[in-house]
């Protein structure tokens, strides 16, 4: 027997617990078939909308489940159309929204990560507006648009940029101030939209990380992905010869695994990018949430955090850039401001899109409107390539459009 030097046996412990995580975790991730495309979680469901008719997937890989989708890459629909979304038509009526009679608006089917469902239902010329939306109804990071109490908060944050700005927004929208008197209007219609928002970026939803039995996997997370972890997990988990938490760890080899990446470092980046975003905004936007969410337990600055990590995941999957003429004599790229758009936020993705947002020029609406002709059967789509990007996020392809977007495979870029 070999009389070894104890420092030595505990490095060769560590060294063999961390080497058979690796193996674990590896094993673990390949199986990841349909976590990606679970139901949809009951958190900020809306509670008067029709039930939610999924397409079973069990059984199939991730790419496999997404052959049942709607969409090819150029917007023609391939499916079996679901039930209509009868929440956005009555909302949508409700409160001045004006849409083309020549599309329809349906439920997004599971596989589809909330995106998709609007689709022409007769040829739309180019030019043609597709639907007019008054814009007190958005969410908005421009000085005329956010209230003083979203300035207030998102100043105080560690980094200034255009994410910490609409989730202050967001979080606003969805949080009245406690004594404050009830919401009517505007401000009550643009609080049920964004309570809404169900869909986000990866693991938005703890069933992507796979089953809650799976080792580092969604039972392991502090609240979500997106709060798990911090900002000095390099040095904190260097001695057991980690490169990072061992949730983010695992969370960023099965990440590449379903995007088709041979580098999982450029996934961790890109995770670890995300968090630390998160954490630069989370104290400062903490006093937003009135009432944080139930679902969770733990302490009400743990909710309240974990809140702002939904909001802020939701917000980044549904952001795109717009022009105001709030300042005609500015028409530098300093004129552009991150928003989120009813409508505009849920279609589908396509390289070759087919619509536009623009101003009106009253500014009082946002037109969106057809780029090209679109035929009968058509999806409508947006380029979420051109949506604006965290500070540091390199990412591209389908590790973007799935991380920050929730986008399916079947509108990802072919390898």
């Amino acid at each position: 027997c070999l009389n070894i030097d104890p420092c030595f046996h505990s490095y060769f412990v560590k060294m063999e617990r961390y080497i058979r995580h690796v193996l674990t975790v590896w094993w673990v991730c390949l199986p990841v078939s349909t976590a990606a495309f679970s139901p949809i979680p009951a958190r900020f469901a809306r509670t008067h909308s029709p039930t939610v008719h999924s397409v079973p997937t069990s059984g199939l890989s991730l790419r496999e489940s997404s052959l049942s989708s709607v969409t090819s890459d150029s917007g023609t629909s391939l499916g079996v159309a679901t039930s209509q979304d009868e929440w956005w038509q009555t909302w949508s009526a409700e409160h001045g929204i004006w849409t083309n009679e020549n599309i329809s608006v349906r439920l997004p089917r599971t596989e589809e990560r909330g995106k998709g469902g609007v689709t022409a239902t007769k040829n739309i010329a180019a030019l043609e507006v597709i639907s007019r939306i008054p814009r007190n109804l958005i969410v908005a990071a421009s000085p005329k648009d956010m209230s003083t109490r979203a300035v207030e908060a998102a100043t105080n944050a560690k980094n200034c940029s255009w994410a910490v700005d609409l989730t202050a927004a967001a979080l606003v929208a969805l949080h009245p101030e406690v004594d404050a008197t009830p919401l009517e209007g505007a401000e009550k219609a643009k609080q049920e939209w964004v309570q809404g928002w169900v869909a986000g970026g990866w693991a938005t939803d703890g069933a992507d990380l796979g089953s809650e039995e799976e080792d580092w996997g969604p039972k392991c997370v502090t609240g979500s992905l997106l709060a798990t972890g911090s900002d000095n997990d390099v040095n904190v988990y260097a001695k057991f010869r980690f490169p990072c938490h061992p949730v983010l760890h695992r969370a960023s080899l099965g990440l590449a695994l379903l995007t088709g990446s041979d580098d999982s470092e450029i996934s961790l980046e890109a995770l670890s990018n995300r968090g630390r975003t998160y954490r630069a905004m989370r104290d400062a936007l903490l006093e937003l949430v009135t009432t944080p969410s139930p679902e969770r337990k733990g302490s009400m600055r743990e909710r309240r955090a974990w809140d702002v990590a939904d909001v802020l995941s939701r917000t980044l999957s549904r952001v795109t850039m717009l022009q105001f003429n709030d300042d005609d004599s500015n028409t530098n790229e300093d004129s552009y401001s991150a928003v989120v758009v009813p409508l505009h936020e849920r279609l589908d993705h396509s390289e070759h899109e087919n619509t536009k947002l623009v101003v009106a020029s009253n500014d009082e609406e946002i037109w969106l409107v057809a780029t090209r002709d679109i035929t009968a059967g058509e999806t409508i789509t947006r380029n979420y390539n051109l949506a604006p990007r965290l500070d540091g996020d390199t990412s591209e392809g389908a590790l973007r459009l799935l991380l920050q977007f929730g986008l399916p495979p079947n509108v990802w870029p072919s390898a």
